[in-house]
């Protein structure tokens, strides 16, 4: 009798188990497709730090000036807007599996540009398709791993393409070191090709073949990602559609309504202060910034400290990554943005006084490792801020500004070099690190631990701050 009695407890244990393997290997699956095929977007948005020192050479086959190489370093980000364009005429028409495939074959055309390129006008080619690659792929990216994961887990795939883009600057900064520049963009296209072959196995998001009247699927896809509870939730989804069935095509008019233009302006505010906090800077010129503070004068190799940055920005978001499990969003905003504005003060007040030692060093990583949640930002707010009817146009329109002013800021590096001094330089990246922290604290809402129609809820109401915010929950026929 006692053996009978336990015997349902026993199977009960053994499907748990079954059950918690499978979501583990369904999680590794999604992590290594993300990753991958983030890491070549990675590799070139930090190609430029490795490739303007060998093409300045003497020897160098396509001979440049600083001119020439702010164009080589800034227009990949000048194209990721023809990029978000792209993906978000096509991320709702042929859905976000097809589109990630198509950005690792241009990504990967884009390496093999680069690597063939005899001339500066076939350079500029190469990165200007990397450029659009990436635009595809930081909108389907966050959208589509967004949609497919649990949301327990959703803050680390949502900061996941920053992870795989800070491993791609550390590998290219690595193979930089050691390697001519056309062998490294050769390299660069294997990530792509991995990537591919990863997102044949995974299935369509089942939001989007919800939108396109495919329940049945719909509903193999999330029982695919997560066996438990996926009738109940495909329910929800399509009993949400159904209010939008009388609603005219979607168009850019709804970017006006509230649950969507509040987001947006919240979005597009803090992207652009981030641009302007240096992070990207650093990146694409690292080389050149560690030339600029001194740093070569210790003896030590400029791109050795290169990787070094590079590798402090992949551990620290590692770290933060997984402290987005258990750290609220807006106190992981504020924390980075405190920290970017107290280093880079610092690190400009450094070079002011013209303190060229080791400290100065420690200086420069440490801003780096401080500034990598100013990286994950857009990341996640791309992720969770807009409504699932809005979430192509928006994340499409946020992404298109967000890249033009990246390449502004890199642009503008020699003039900021020039005129402003590397002192100053700093000093404004502090005080743009500041003020995004202030403006976090002001509006950012709170979204860890929250469904994506949960947080569609909260921009219904008429929250502008969020400690002045309204907890009154929306009814289903007033959403998007």
């Amino acid at each position: 009798m006692e053996n009978s009695e336990n015997q349902p407890t026993r199977n009960n244990d053994s499907l748990i188990e079954v059950k918690n393997r499978r979501d583990l290997l369904i999680t590794i699956i999604l992590t290594t497709g993300l990753f991958v095929g983030g890491t070549s977007s990675g590799m070139a948005i930090g190609y430029s730090a490795v490739l303007l020192p060998q093409l300045k050479l003497n020897s160098s086959a396509i001979p440049i000036d600083d001119h020439m190489g702010s164009w080589i370093a800034s227009i990949i980000t000048a194209a990721m807007p023809v990029g978000s364009v792209i993906s978000a005429v096509i991320i709702d028409k042929i859905g976000r599996v097809i589109t990630f495939k198509i950005q690792c074959v241009v990504v990967s055309i884009a390496w093999i540009i680069v690597a063939s390129a005899q001339n500066y006008e076939f350079m500029l080619l190469g990165r200007f398709t990397a450029g659009v690659a990436s635009g595809i792929g930081v909108v389907v990216g966050q959208v589509y791993f967004t949609e497919v994961c649990r949301p327990n887990i959703r803050g680390i795939l949502s900061a996941g393409p920053f992870i795989s883009y800070s491993i791609g600057i550390l590998i290219v900064y690595a193979l930089g070191a050691a390697m001519p520049w056309r062998l490294v963009a050769g390299l660069s296209t294997i990530p792509g090709i991995i990537a591919i072959i990863i997102f044949c196995v995974l299935p369509e998001s089942h939001i989007w073949l919800v939108k396109q009247n495919r329940n049945e699927e719909a509903m193999k896809a999330l029982t695919w990602f997560r066996a438990n509870n996926a009738q109940s939730e495909i329910k929800q989804i399509i009993s949400r559609f159904e209010h939008q069935k009388t609603e005219e095509k979607i168009s850019y008019k709804i970017l006006f309504v509230p649950q969507v233009l509040k987001p947006l302006c919240i979005t597009i505010i803090l992207n652009v202060l981030q641009t302007l906090s240096g992070v990207y800077i650093v990146v694409f010129y690292a080389v050149d910034i560690i030339s600029g503070i001194g740093i070569e004068d210790l003896e030590i190799s400029d791109m050795l400290v290169a990787v070094i940055t590079a590798l402090v920005r992949t551990l620290v978001t590692i770290i933060f990554c997984v402290l987005l499990v258990y750290m609220s969003r807006r106190s992981f905003a504020l924390v980075s943005g405190v920290s970017g504005t107290v280093f880079a003060l610092i690190l400009g007040t450094c070079l002011y006084f013209n303190i060229t030692n080791y400290f100065i060093q420690v200086c420069l990583v440490t801003y780096v490792a401080a500034t990598v949640g100013l990286l994950l930002l857009p990341g996640i707010m791309l992720g969770e801020l807009f409504p699932i009817k809005a979430r192509g146009v928006a994340g499409g329109l946020s992404h298109t500004i967000y890249s033009l002013s990246t390449f502004g800021v890199a642009k503008a590096y020699p003039f900021f070099k020039e005129y402003l001094k590397m002192y100053g330089m700093f000093w404004l990246f502090s005080l743009s690190s500041f003020l995004l922290s202030l403006i976090a604290y002001l509006v950012l809402p709170e979204t860890r631990n929250k469904t994506l129609l949960e947080i569609e809820d909260y921009f219904l109401e008429k929250n502008l701050f969020w400690m002045n915010r309204k907890h009154k929950t929306i009814s289903k026929e007033n959403v998007v």
